[in-house]
Formats: C-alpha cells, sequence, structure tokens
C-alpha cells in the first residue's frame, strides 16, 4: 500500500514539474536559439514602446509574456530581445581583473623590495590595456536579436502539450 501511495505522489510531481511553457527565440539560418522560462531575466523592445522593458519573467501565457509583474507583452508586440551573453561577460571580467590585480601586485612587490619608481610605465600600460580591453568587450556583452520574417523568431512551446504558439 505505501508504494502506491509513493507511485501516485511520484506521478503527481513529474505531472506538475512538466507542466510549463517555455519562451523559444530562434533563428532558423544560423542554427541558433534561446530558452526563456519563469524566473529567467529577459528585456525587450515593443513596437509601440521605444523603452527597453527588462526583468524577470512572470509568467508565460498562451500569446503574451509577464515581465516583472508589470509589463503584460503581447508576442507580436515584441519588436526585440537583448540576450546576454554570458560567456563573453566572464572574459571581459577576467580580463579588467587581470588588469587590475597585476598592477596591485606590481606595486606591492615594488614597495616590499624598496624599488623604485614604485609605479613602473610598462606594467601600467600593460594593466590599462588588459582593463580597456576587457572594457571593449563588454560593449559586445549583449546581443540585440530583432524579431524580423526571415531571421529572429520568437514563439512560446507548451510542454504539456507540445505545440507551439
Amino acid at each position: 500500500m505505501k508504494k502506491i501511495w509513493l507511485l501516485l505522489v511520484l506521478f503527481n510531481v513529474l505531472t506538475v514539474a512538466e507542466a510549463q511553457k517555455v519562451l523559444i527565440l530562434e533563428n532558423l539560418s544560423i542554427g541558433k536559439s534561446y530558452k526563456f522560462t519563469v524566473g529567467d531575466g529577459i528585456a525587450v523592445v515593443t513596437k509601440n514602446n521605444p523603452k527597453k522593458l527588462s526583468g524577470s519573467i512572470s509568467a508565460i501565457d498562451d500569446t503574451s509574456v509577464v515581465i516583472a509583474n508589470a509589463y503584460d507583452v503581447h508576442l507580436h508586440d515584441i519588436k526585440g530581445v537583448y540576450v546576454n551573453r554570458r560567456g563573453v561577460q566572464i572574459v571581459s571580467t577576467l580580463l579588467m581583473g587581470f588588469g587590475a590585480m597585476f598592477f596591485t601586485l606590481d606595486v606591492v612587490n615594488n614597495v616590499i623590495n624598496n624599488d623604485h619608481p614604485t609605479f613602473k610605465s610598462n606594467t601600467a600600460i600593460i594593466a590599462t590595456s588588459s582593463a580597456a580591453a576587457g572594457g571593449i568587450l563588454w560593449l559586445f556583452s549583449t546581443r540585440k536579436c530583432w524579431i524580423e520574417k526571415y531571421k529572429w523568431k520568437i514563439k512560446i512551446i507548451d510542454l504539456t502539450n507540445n505545440k507551439a504558439q
């Protein structure tokens, strides 16, 4: 009897876990797609509002997305989606951190060894170049995906019924 109850509880957990909708942003020409679920961060531009609406996804309905419990955006009103490139953000942060740590380490080493000058120009050039490369790379950490007929497409997939909207 206990096994039957355990089986029923597990069956209910599995059906609840599968009952969700997913927002898919895809470009079939390059084979790239992004998946957004409830709780993921997203930033969109709509056709009637040039401002960027950003926040976490609160709900995904059949034909609309609720962002930050404040904006109910219909799928056909979305003009573009901003997607964060996590790898580029990590490399950019590492480069800026490397530049700061390299400069700090060299200055501390020069102070400990009583070397003069404490701030060497070669070290400053290397550290500044690394930090600048990281800063410039940070500008490319967000991809703008404009929803057009033959480029990026956006749709909602209902995983319970496996049908696309």
